[in-house]
């Protein structure tokens, strides 16, 4: 990998670094960036180079957080993204982190609303087997035909690993059909289980499973009973 530390807009010179080379990534200071907010994240998703953004402190960090929290675009930027997980995290935790305390009470209505889209990708992850007890039982949850595109980079967390811990736990009341994010290609040309369809996500292998008719959905809900930790509370059923 060849790392370049650099500034936005990335100069020219920088830039010609990756299209000759496209192992390069850019690691950017926020600090010394005259693109600042969303109008850095828009210079960056619109880019579409490999790249992360570093921050002198939480301070900054948090600022920009805020942005991306009602972004429009998809953008992939991991320190953004795990900054985030920590915060959805603590969220569902009783051991509260104090430092993102504040901003959590100033941002609780959008964040909320990410809650409430990452939890119910628990119903899509049934909604993408053709089975009917599946389909009668997302059919219980209130159907929600949003269109709205901001908030979208709910989808950039999941190709982490790490975002899984998120799914320790799930509040039911937050839980709707999302028929829009579940059918349409609205992420960047691309369809919700583009991203869902990773390596990364156990509750997605765990179906792929049942697809595949490698075990019953009988064995999945007695593994399920067995073990729920290990399983990333996968099912609600």
């Amino acid at each position: 990998m060849n790392f370049v530390n650099t500034v936005a807009p990335i100069p020219i010179e920088e830039l010609k670094k990756y299209f000759i080379d496209k192992t390069t990534f850019y690691n950017i200071s926020y600090k010394d960036s005259t693109l600042k907010g969303s109008k850095l994240l828009t210079y960056l998703s619109n880019l579409e180079v490999p790249c992360d953004i570093h921050f002198q402190n939480d301070e900054e960090a948090l600022e920009l957080l805020k942005e991306y929290l009602s972004f429009s675009m998809i953008v992939d930027i991991p320190s953004l993204e795990y900054l985030l997980t920590d915060i959805l995290i603590d969220i569902k935790s009783d051991d509260k982190i104090e430092e993102f305390q504040e901003f959590i009470n100033n941002n609780k209505d959008v964040l909320m609303k990410w809650v409430s889209k990452l939890d119910s990708l628990t119903l899509y992850n049934m909604y993408i087997i053709n089975i009917d007890e599946f389909k009668d039982y997302i059919k219980e949850y209130e159907c929600d035909e949003t269109d709205s595109t901001e908030g979208i980079n709910f989808v950039s967390l999941l190709k982490n690993e790490y975002f899984y811990n998120f799914y320790s736990s799930i509040d039911k009341s937050n839980l709707k059909y999302y028929k829009t994010y579940f059918d349409e290609y609205m992420f960047k040309g691309k369809n919700l289980f583009s991203y869902w369809a990773t390596e990364n996500n156990p509750m997605f292998l765990l179906n792929m499973g049942i697809a595949e008719n490698l075990f019953t959905i009988e064995d999945y809900n007695n593994a399920k009973a067995a073990s729920i930790q290990e399983l990333s509370n996968a099912a609600l059923i």
